[in-house]
């Protein structure tokens, strides 16, 4: 048996091919032709590259009747809007664009931010789906007939239904998170016909199978089983092996993302304050936050592409990375640099301040720029640190911490990560740790196995655990130290 699972990112989409044993058999990407920084997405070209991706797939598997499910993942706060006949109303406006308006600040105000949090568990803030929805409705060409987020629409046009699931609901700010339903209250408020809302579904639920024409398209048999995913975040930790309160995945890519498992809804809302959701998990399994900051991977990046970028014809002289020479030649021991890495302002966890600004502080003379690299990697650790303080107020304290995505694949960076969090850093191997996740919902919808996380459980490999060094967390616990203060004095001045 062979399960697909599609991973559909915010620059391009992926399709993994497993078999029921866990192991992965196919893959392929495809980028968007979009250019960096674009804010709307074209959703035929987003179908178009997900059939790509599925069908380019297939083609390298010894059997294409062997496949049993396909499971549709992706990104939140975006979706599709499609009239009567299933076309398209408008381009995607994607999760990090700014949607801002008066309509939705007065809307907020109207209702009331306490009450928004109460029943969706998350701050009101335009980021989210509610805000686009009501442009879309002031500006579309024709009546909307459904909004559908984004794996709801692949999911749709794979197999005609229209359904979302839990996580994705979510990230909409109309889902009751306690009732597990949409808000009859919040959309009678803001003017959002509930029949243009998909059906919501638990994660992992089957929505049908294959179209005709998806099927011919696919090189598929039309009985194969469409499977509504989630939140890129929620199949990230099924595919770690999240299973239990006290567990968390560390996800770093350009973003980087903390999502621990806890078992019930803190009951403050200094929580929602402070920037946090709350998912529903697994087979009630409790919920989920995102503790996140936009400045991750994209920092590493800047300093390859704009600091390091001598090291590029030495990387490819020797068949390697940049990133590669980088750990190589990073110092063993912490620099006494503290890097405040918001080159792209803070957007994330705890705070939004878009005015904030990166520092490097502690330059002297001896300075090299390995020390900055090292110490950037640091910076983003601090950052992280941060919030998991700020979560143990909340009684969110993950004792075992998972890792994913490009960062984990670097020895040096997990390690100072396990000084500074003072934690074991488990990383797993599987390079597509979502994919992965989506893969083991299609099996289980396929077989009927309703413990998603036992089936995770028998196909998550894991890397080299990183263990705190004493010495080195005993240093670190001054610099966090430091890093705060200087963190508090960026607050404060970004605010003005």
């Amino acid at each position: 048996m062979v399960s697909l699972g599609i991973d559909i990112g915010g620059t391009g989409c992926k399709c993994v091919a497993f078999r029921d044993t866990g192991e992965q058999i196919a893959m392929s990407y495809r980028e968007y032709p979009t250019k960096p920084g674009e804010v709307n997405l074209n959703a035929l070209t987003l179908r178009e590259s997900v059939f790509f991706v599925i069908a380019d797939c297939v083609k390298k598997l010894d059997d294409a009747k062997q496949v049993a499910a396909i499971t549709v993942s992706s990104f939140g706060e975006s979706f599709v809007p499609v009239d009567r006949s299933g076309q398209p109303l408008s381009d995607i406006i994607l999760y990090f664009a700014n949607t801002e308006s008066g309509e939705f600040t007065r809307l907020v105000e109207s209702v009331g931010a306490e009450k928004f949090m109460r029943i969706t568990c998350v701050l009101p803030d335009a980021s989210y789906s509610l805000a686009k929805m009501l442009y879309t409705l002031r500006t579309a060409p024709r009546p909307v007939w459904k909004f559908l987020f984004i794996a709801s629409y692949i999911c749709f046009c794979l197999s005609g239904e229209t359904v979302a699931d839990y996580s994705l609901a979510c990230r909409s700010i109309l889902f009751d998170v306690r009732r597990l339903c949409w808000s009859d209250e919040l959309t009678g408020a803001c003017g959002i016909d509930p029949d243009t809302l998909p059906a919501v579904l638990p994660t992992g639920a089957c929505a049908g199978t294959l179209t005709a024409e998806a099927a011919s398209a696919l090189g598929l048999p039309r009985s194969v089983k469409v499977v509504i995913g989630s939140h890129d975040q929620i199949v990230n930790a099924l595919g770690c092996g999240v299973a239990n309160p006290g567990e968390a995945v560390d996800t770093t890519g350009t973003v980087e993302c903390i999502c621990p498992l806890f078992a019930s809804i803190p009951e403050t809302l200094d929580f929602e304050r402070e920037n946090y959701a709350c998912v529903p998990y697994l087979d009630g399994r409790g919920y989920v936050t995102y503790a996140y900051n936009i400045s991750g991977g994209a920092v590493v990046r800047w300093y390859r592409d704009s600091l390091a970028f001598y090291l590029k014809q030495a990387a490819k002289e020797r068949g390697c990375s940049v990133y590669d020479i980088l750990n190589e030649t990073c110092p063993p021991e912490p620099t006494g640099l503290i890097v405040l890495p918001f080159l792209q302002g803070m957007g994330g966890t705890p705070d939004v301040l878009t005015g904030a600004r990166g520092t490097i502080y502690g330059l002297t003379m001896h300075t090299s720029p390995a020390d900055i690299y090292r110490a950037i990697l640091e910076g983003l650790t601090f950052e992280m640190r941060y919030n998991l303080e700020k979560l143990a107020k909340y009684d969110i304290r993950p004792t075992t911490l998972f890792a994913a995505g490009g960062g984990a694949k670097s020895p040096v960076w997990r390690q100072i990560k396990a000084d500074i969090l003072g934690a074991e850093l488990r990383p797993t191997l599987a390079g597509e740790a979502g994919a992965l996740g989506s893969a083991i919902l299609g099996l289980a919808a396929a077989t009927g196995e309703t413990d998603r996380t036992a089936l995770a459980a028998r196909f998550v490999r894991y890397g080299q655990t990183a263990k705190p060094d004493a010495q080195r967390h005993a240093y670190y616990e001054k610099q966090f130290a430091l890093y705060k203060e200087l963190r508090e004095f960026e607050v404060r001045h970004a605010r003005g």
